[in-house]
């Protein structure tokens, strides 16, 4: 990619060469640099300040690395400003009213990275330098730059980031060199897009501030991940995981895979911690809102083995340990019809419902023993015997934890995807460029 750059910017350079011969263009070389040092800045008064137009092209940016902290980019900039000992009269020379001459002969700005990963200077010897009759300088430098960036990671993986690539002039006061941006902030018109990162091409903006008294222009822009890829490779999973959570209370007693399943399931989030882990800087604020997913679907996941492990002490519990009136209380819930079927509860033949037929037999045989019955005391008999049958009834240990089984299914549904639909909804929505610093 380096030689790209290095190709196209030498193609601008020989394309704006106008057509003369050897000798005019060797004369005038000879001419301008007689007595000119390249260290000196270019002004007859150097007491005045040299101001450098800048314009800045971005055609890639092949890598975003969060966990260093660092932006990868492909840049050109185009540094323009005049410089006073370098002009001459085109007709003095058989009308030459350019000529392009090697970066090391001139003067020209090192322009630096002030936000480097590593010290980057975007200057190299073998670069040419266009120079104008009127003493115009076009200088274009490029490459490959590293630089650092604050990444905010609350809402990973559907963060937005601010970030800023900053340059200055290396070794100059602002007093000497200044900076201006004519024109057009960075043209991305052969921008080629990152497979991760959306780059907001119209967020480009700059600014001229100083730094250890030295001018820098900080260009500033937004992008945001595309996250589809750790929809389907983190999200998705972990939401399946979770839906197994809530299954391992569906699993038989008997089958004795209760314990193993719980903890398999766990040991699978602990992977999938340990993944993300992998893809987030390694400082503590803020704590990722998909740690805290994560993290609460691995407290439900060790919370449900505790379950299980308890449920399976009541499961194996024999007869002769006493049953409180609480577990007989939590069977009959379970098993207490919530919506009845009316046409289970209709009677099958004629004279109405089976209470009422209840009734009349009970009725008949007091008719037969005493004569007649009050319907007070029918009424008394029919509860007292409705009780006996309540208290009588046949409940085991088994029945208690499979009781128990049956309210904590639900309780974990609701548990599981009700906080994590919260969770990701708020990361989702939540996520603003105003939140990064």
């Amino acid at each position: 990619m380096l030689s790209l750059v290095r190709l196209f910017i030498s193609g601008i350079i020989v394309g704006s060469v106008h057509g003369h011969t050897y000798d005019d263009v060797l004369n005038l070389r000879t001419t301008l640099l007689t007595s000119y040092n390249a260290d000196i800045l270019p002004l007859d008064d150097q007491s005045g300040s040299l101001n450098i137009n800048l314009s800045m092209v971005l055609f890639a940016m092949p890598d975003v690395d969060p966990v260093r902290g660092a932006i990868t980019m492909g840049i050109m900039v185009t540094q323009e400003w005049y410089d006073e000992r370098l002009t001459w009269t085109p007709s003095d020379h058989n009308d030459t009213t350019s000529i392009s001459i090697k970066s090391e002969d001139v003067w020209t700005p090192p322009l630096t990275v002030s936000n480097p990963v590593k010290f980057t200077l975007l200057d190299t010897s073998w670069m040419q330098v266009m120079i104008m009759a009127d003493g115009k300088i076009s200088y274009t430098v490029g490459g490959i730059v590293d630089f650092s960036c604050a990444f905010y990671m609350k809402f990973w993986p559907f963060d937005k980031q601010s970030c800023s690539l900053d340059l200055f002039p290396y070794g100059y006061p602002a007093s000497k060199v200044t900076f201006a941006v004519p024109g057009t902030v960075v043209d991305t018109s052969i921008y080629s897009e990152n497979g991760e990162w959306f780059l907001d091409e119209n967020s480009f903006e700059y600014e001229i501030n100083s730094i250890f008294g030295m001018t820098r222009i900080v260009y500033s822009f937004k992008m945001s991940r595309i996250s589809s890829f750790y929809l389907l490779t983190v999200i998705l999973p972990i939401n399946g995981i979770g839906a197994l959570t809530c299954l391992v209370f569906l699993l038989p007693s008997e089958s004795g895979e209760r314990v193993g399943y719980s903890i398999t399931i766990m040991l699978s989030l602990a992977v999938f911690l340990t993944v993300t882990a992998e893809n987030l800087p390694k400082n503590g604020e803020p704590i990722p809102v998909i740690f805290l997913y994560i993290i609460f679907n691995l407290i439900v996941c060790i919370s449900a083995l505790l379950l299980v492990i308890l449920n399976l002490k009541i499961y194996f519990r024999t007869e002769k340990d006493p049953m409180r009136m609480f577990y007989k209380s939590i069977v009959r819930f379970t098993r207490r019809r919530w919506f009845p079927n009316k046409t289970q509860d209709e009677p099958r033949g004629r004279g109405g419902s089976a209470s009422k037929m209840k009734s009349e037999m009970i009725f008949v045989s007091h008719s037969k023993a005493s004569g007649a019955m009050q319907v007070e005391d029918i009424a008394d008999e029919i509860k007292t015997e409705d009780n006996a049958e309540d208290t009588t009834e046949d409940i085991e240990w088994k029945d208690v934890s499979e009781a128990i089984d049956k309210i904590l299914f639900y309780a974990m549904v609701i548990l599981t995807y009700i906080p994590s639909l919260i969770i990701l909804i708020y990361a989702s929505a939540a996520s603003d460029y105003a939140t990064e610093s």
